[in-house]
């Protein structure tokens, strides 16, 4: 099959359908693949997408973006999700010695709902829990054995409790052959803790969990409560443990570099849950001796041979599952975003030359089967196509640092986090690091959608704040645990922060400035948002339309459109006419006056590969 065949087909394929995403993917796959019928209904809505994206990211590039690679690519991927040869390889997981597979199945997207009202299994959905009895069957055949839960995700426990206990009953899978993991916060009354620790195991079914957390140890009260004292909630541990009943003890984390490296240094925990990503460590971007994050904490885990587990690279991680179109035109032909992530994780010490920290697993939070299939391709390619695999990643890598530095610049680059305080440290607790960090990544990738809803946890904060109290008032309304987790006041605009920049290198002081003021004008929510949406759907509804009738008049005289041609009736600034004679009213779509200052065409989303809400995103069933 030529190169030529595949483009053709994705744009005849987009231009039949431009509707639905499911025809897309059928129609193209029926001509390109053959063998891929599509069983999955979902999986076929995120191939319509990405086919839909590629179509239109060819016509926006005409002389930079090479849609026949990405097209292979994607074929390549329809043609091994129905080939049966997909399984994860496993790795020893630090001291504990478990067999980890490299990709985990993390229990927080499948759940009914994250309140805690479901208290029994007559209160969920029928749908919702054969969705995650599908998603388990589904991560067993891949080999993702490791299964991560939390006591405070909801119901998820209770629901994957019954999950396995099925399993087991049915003989699909054995307990032996699964690696459970669930956590808890520590509280500062021990029985608290023995309670939810007990509630954890009911709920579980088990007879013992392969690998207990400390959920987000992220402020010092928790390190008093979890080791210090005569009864603390690790003596509580430690019982569970000589009983037989927890093999393994780690704490997840989302505090600061210099906070993690201490708990590290306890040398009481065996294994770690933490932020570290190419795109940044979350709340502790900017942290560490250098500003590159927990990469100081992945070192050091390295070398005390502990279990590095690495949490929400899709989401936390850069909202990889609906990246930016700059993101995906700079990590292909050669690989999607979310493929770059797994092989830049799996791959980690390759790129130190061999001298580099070594990261064991990620999860995957699944909220749907097919969630899982891009790992698995990806892990596939990691074991079959290792050095081809390797030599795409160092291009991509070199790409993305090529174009961080076009958009920042090489000294802003090394010196952006020097003294920028976290909130812990700032006079008005204010999370600058992160805030700035947010127009790093905009600025170099695109990311706006990723920005704007960091940004949104510290204007939620924010809302919750009254400066009539005192801090640990405010902390207490919103709570510590969440607080914990997303530390941290969003700007106010017109307040000077001048005191908070006292350490901030003289050089740096004015940019800093201006990416706080890019952040809240971007970021923040504002008047005209929703217009500016509507307006967008309605200018790409409006293209598609255009798009249909070119082609398809073109496909009548036997002739695939140019490049050239696409991109003329994809121009929105210009006439709505295209080449056939084809005329669209423009008295419904706002001219450039009537709009709100629109995102650059290169921060939109390429595509979303949620088919649909997850189900505690789904509105809460009585």
């Amino acid at each position: 099959m030529s190169e030529e065949c595949l483009t053709a087909y994705a744009r005849e394929a987009v231009a039949a359908y431009p509707d639905s995403d499911i025809e897309i993917a059928i129609d193209f796959c029926q001509k390109a693949v053959a063998e891929f019928v599509g069983t999955s209904n979902d999986r076929l809505v995120k191939v319509g997408r990405s086919l839909k994206s590629l179509v239109e990211l060819s016509a926006e590039k005409e002389d930079e973006f090479q849609i026949e690679e990405a097209l292979r690519l994607l074929v390549s991927e329809c043609k091994l999700l129905v080939s049966e040869k997909l399984k994860v390889p496993k790795v020893p997981f630090g001291k504990t010695q478990l067999a980890m597979p490299i990709v985990t199945l993390g229990c927080m997207r499948f759940q009914q709902e994250w309140m805690p009202r479901i208290t029994n299994m007559n209160q969920v959905g029928s749908d919702c829990q054969d969705n995650l009895v599908a998603i388990l069957k589904q991560a067993i055949s891949y080999g993702m054995t490791h299964i991560e839960t939390a006591r405070g995700y909801g119901c998820s426990e209770l629901q994957l409790g019954t999950a396995l206990k099925q399993l087991f009953l049915t003989k699909y899978v054995t307990r032996e052959d699964l690696i459970i993991q669930t956590k808890i916060p520590p509280h500062e009354k021990v029985s608290d803790f023995r309670a939810a620790l007990e509630t954890s195991f009911r709920s579980l079914q088990l007879g013992y969990i392969d690998l207990f957390s400390f959920h987000g140890l992220n402020y010092e009260e928790q390190i008093k409560w979890t080791l210090e004292g005569d009864e603390n909630c690790m003596a509580v541990v430690k019982e569970y443990m000589e009983a037989g009943k927890i093999r393994h003890v780690g704490f997840s984390t989302h505090a600061s570099t210099t906070f993690i490296l201490k708990l590290i240094d306890m040398d009481v925990f065996e294994y770690v849950n933490l932020h570290y990503h190419y795109f940044g460590s979350y709340t502790a971007s900017g942290g560490g001796h250098d500003g590159n994050g927990n990469l100081d904490c992945v070192k050091f885990l390295t070398q005390k041979n502990m279990g590095i587990f690495i949490i929400s690279p899709f989401d936390k991680g850069g909202r990889l599952y609906a990246p930016s179109n700059k993101l995906r035109s700079l990590t292909l032909p050669e690989m999607e975003p979310m493929e770059f992530k797994s092989q830049w994780i799996w791959n980690h010490n390759t790129l130190y030359d061999g001298n580099g920290p070594i990261l064991h697993t990620y999860t995957v939070g699944a909220g749907r089967p097919s969630d899982l299939d891009q790992s698995a391709v990806a892990a596939y390619r990691h074991v079959h196509q290792h050095e081809a695999t390797v030599d795409k990643l160092r291009t991509v890598v070199e790409r993305l640092d090529r174009a961080k530095e076009e958009a920042l610049g090489a000294e802003w680059i090394n010196t952006w986090w020097q003294g920028l305080r976290k909130a812990e440290q700032s006079n008005h607790f204010v999370e600058h690091n992160q805030i700035v960090w947010c127009y790093n990544q905009i600025l170099a990738f695109g990311l706006y959608d990723f920005a704007k809803n960091r940004y949104g946890s510290l204007e939620k904060n924010l809302g919750k704040w009254d400066d009539l109290k005192t801090p640990q008032e405010n902390i207490d309304v919103i709570g510590k645990n969440s607080w914990g987790f997303v530390p941290g006041l969003a700007l106010k605009p017109g307040v000077d922060y001048s005191d908070d920049f006292a350490d901030v290198p003289p050089g740096n002081l004015e940019r800093v400035k201006e990416a706080e003021a890019f952040v809240i004008k971007w970021c923040s929510k504002k008047e005209g948002e929703e217009k500016a949406k509507e307006q967008s759907d309605q200018k790409r509804d409006l293209r598609f339309r255009l798009f249909k009738r070119n082609i398809s008049v073109s496909s009548q005289l036997f002739k695939m459109p140019s490049l050239r041609e696409i991109r003329s009736v994809l121009n929105m600034g210009k006439s709505a006419e295209s080449s056939t004679g084809f005329q669209e009213s423009e008295s419904n779509i706002a001219t450039e006056s009537d709009m709100v200052e629109t995102i650059p065409k290169e921060w939109e989303t390429a595509y979303d590969m949620r088919p649909w809400p997850d189900y505690p995103d789904q509105p809460s069933r009585a």
